[in-house]
């Protein structure tokens, strides 16, 4: 009987953490801990730890309103 072959690049799961989060911050707006969670989520410190390891430039600051909050963007690069 023939054994049926499997390959990774035929099956995708769908975008990695990291992935979604590049695509949420990549607008440069700021984006609080809470959307992040939905949108990515609850483990998505260490898709940001990712990114700034590859050399993204993600921010991170406290939300104004919210103690415990905090809020996050990717600086868009200065035009000179």
């Amino acid at each position: 009987m023939r054994q049926p072959s499997f390959s990774p690049g035929n099956y995708s799961s769908g975008p990695t953490k990291t992935e979604k989060l590049l695509n949420v911050l990549s607008d440069g707006r700021w984006h609080s801990t809470r959307e992040l969670v939905r949108r990515v989520g609850h483990s998505f410190a260490v898709a940001k730890f990712k990114l700034i390891g590859y050399g993204y430039p993600v921010e991170r600051r406290r939300h104004q309103y919210k103690r415990f909050q905090h809020q996050y963007r990717m600086r868009t690069p200065e035009i000179s």
